[in-house]
């Protein structure tokens, strides 16, 4: 994979787990059983993409430096 296809990769990835976590808000606002679950996949799932994100363009960056 190219740098353009991860990045477009980790946007969808990332709208994912946004995605994740507007549901979880709104099923917890509403009571509604998995709420809770739902709200803390969608956290644990951005952290580990930020995590991926920040080490990849720190690498990107340490490239372009040489």
């Amino acid at each position: 994979m190219n740098n353009q296809q991860i990045d477009k990769l980790m946007n969808l990835l990332i709208g994912i787990s946004a995605f994740l976590i507007m549901v979880g808000a709104l099923l917890k606002l509403q009571h509604i059983q998995y709420g809770n679950l739902v709200l803390w996949i969608g956290f644990v799932t951005s952290f580990i993409l930020s995590n991926f994100e920040i080490n990849r363009l720190k690498r990107i960056i340490k490239d372009l430096k040489k």
